[in-house]
């Protein structure tokens, strides 16, 4: 089982993660740092020196006008040996295949993948993995580990995809309202929703526009129960965290996994009083979640 953490720009030192996830420019989405080709060489070539597993983000929806460029990109990530490519769109998939790269993949696309027989249809395709929606419960996670041992991996920490539209919802608000605000690598606006009373993390790019949770997914108190599960991996989302925080919650769950706890979720949330953690997601099913 790995622990596998978002890698950002700032984060230099690779021997302190055994498994990392980048994001490459252009076909990743849903992250706040993204490397170009010749950085991720740079890193992929310090990875080997401290044995660190390198995994990809090619999870944008994929257009026809974009297939060149894809086939170029997982031509050059193979050439690289990465370790794996997460992917939602199934076009990456068909490329990957035509390329002999479809081992390396990981289906990751959000919210979807609930249950046994979802799994066994994408690993059926012979891909490496598949990731769980994170809005399932700590049981269903654990059953659907179990019918697919080595074969799943979830997402233990991080900000949770809400919403995700291609409209350019924020320019067509600003524009509204008439207000001058630059949206380029705009990671620092928050929402407001009448019914919440925490702030929502709001973002565009070119593909459309992101709605996050107003809180972090909190696995502290879960995490030795889903480790009894014979989980591939889990996974850190870094969106909207600073690397300090990052390399904290790597440290802290990495620590427990190794049988290690000095009361991490406390000291985490101590360290941390502008964020807002929350487990709901593990104890109560999405449809009782208002």
């Amino acid at each position: 089982m790995e622990l596998i953490t978002t890698f950002k720009e700032g984060m230099n030192d690779l021997k302190k993660y055994k498994s990392i996830v980048v994001g490459i420019e252009h076909f990743s989405v849903g992250q706040d740092s993204a490397f170009s080709i010749i950085q991720l060489e740079k890193i992929v070539n310090k990875s080997k020196e401290t044995n660190t597993k390198i995994y990809v983000l090619v999870n944008k929806m994929i257009f026809d006008n974009e297939i060149d460029l894809l086939t170029k990109t997982l031509q050059t990530l193979k050439d690289l040996e990465i370790d794996g490519i997460y992917f939602s769109d199934m076009a990456v998939f068909m490329v990957a295949r035509s390329l002999d790269l479809h081992n390396l993949l990981v289906y990751a696309p959000g919210m979807t993948i609930v249950n046994s027989q979802d799994v066994k249809e994408y690993l059926s395709l012979g891909i490496q993995a598949v990731e769980l929606a994170n809005e399932i419960t700590l049981e269903e996670k654990i059953e659907i580990a179990k019918n697919n041992p080595n074969q799943v991996g979830v997402v233990i920490a991080g900000y949770m995809l809400m919403s995700y539209s291609k409209r350019k919802a924020l320019s067509n608000y600003f524009k509204e309202i008439d207000k001058d605000v630059s949206l380029k690598d705009n990671f620092n606006l928050r929402l407001k929703e009448a019914t919440r009373t925490g702030l929502m993390p709001v973002y565009e790019d070119n593909e459309g526009t992101y709605i996050y949770s107003e809180y972090i997914l909190d696995s502290f108190e879960f995490i030795k129960q889903l480790q009894t599960a014979k989980f591939k991996y889990f996974r850190i989302d870094g969106i909207f965290l600073c690397n300090e925080m990052i390399d904290d919650l790597y440290v802290a769950y990495s620590s427990i996994l190794n049988g290690i706890d000095n009361n991490y979720s406390k000291l985490i949330k101590e360290k941390y009083p502008q964020y807002i953690f929350d487990d709901i997601f593990y104890t109560t099913k999405t449809s009782e979640v208002k």
